[in-house]
């Protein structure tokens, strides 16, 4: 399966060598394919490799890490946000929050603590690409008419109407996800 991508950004460059030397990326199902030293770097970097991972520490020259972080829930939406931090500021990690970030992590940062985030985010974005898989399917099939005017299988004939106003229960600030919401429509188009 195709690795991960990710993004560094760190104004200190030991640590970004430290990061880049001690995480096994391929192991984890990443590849490190870009590093910054400032904000303002980073997002030129982000927007041309468009990865799926970006790191970021927060207190760094010309952009800070929180400001990188507001720029890229708007160019790349989809992108997983790990911030990390020498300061133990509520402050900075309810700013983070609030814009999405995945976690929050204090330096001095080990390996194995970076490699269990990096684990727990390799596994949410195993799942997204699964969602986003299967939903492809269903808008294939659904192209070729294998889901309207009924289908037959076995023998038995099969026919799904268009659900008139799907029932739908918004999650997550409005939001569900793409497995639900086929789910859903499946469970309407049953009823």
């Amino acid at each position: 399966m195709e690795q991960y991508r990710v993004l560094l950004a760190d104004d200190e460059e030991e640590i970004r060598t430290g990061i880049s030397r001690k995480i096994d990326w391929t192991a984890l199902g990443f590849s490190l394919v870009g590093e910054a030293g400032n904000g303002e770097e980073a997002l030129e970097l982000a927007e041309q490799l468009r990865p799926d991972v970006v790191l970021t520490d927060i207190k760094m020259p010309f952009m800070d890490g929180l400001e990188l972080c507001r720029h890229l829930r708007q160019s790349l939406p989809g992108a997983q946000l790990v911030v990390f931090s020498g300061f133990d500021d509520f402050e900075y990690a309810r700013q983070a929050v609030s814009m999405g970030v995945s976690e929050y992590i204090l330096k001095p940062i080990n390996a194995p603590e970076l490699t269990a985030v990096l684990t727990k985010l390799r596994e949410q974005l195993d799942r997204q690409r699964l969602e986003r898989r299967d939903m492809e399917t269903l808008r294939r099939r659904d192209q070729k008419g294998l889901y309207s005017g009924g289908t037959e299988v076995a023998g038995v004939h099969f026919s799904v109407e268009e659900p008139k106003q799907p029932d739908l229960i918004l999650e997550n600030d409005g939001q569900i996800t793409p497995a639900e919401q086929v789910q859903r429509l499946c469970a309407a188009a049953m009823n």
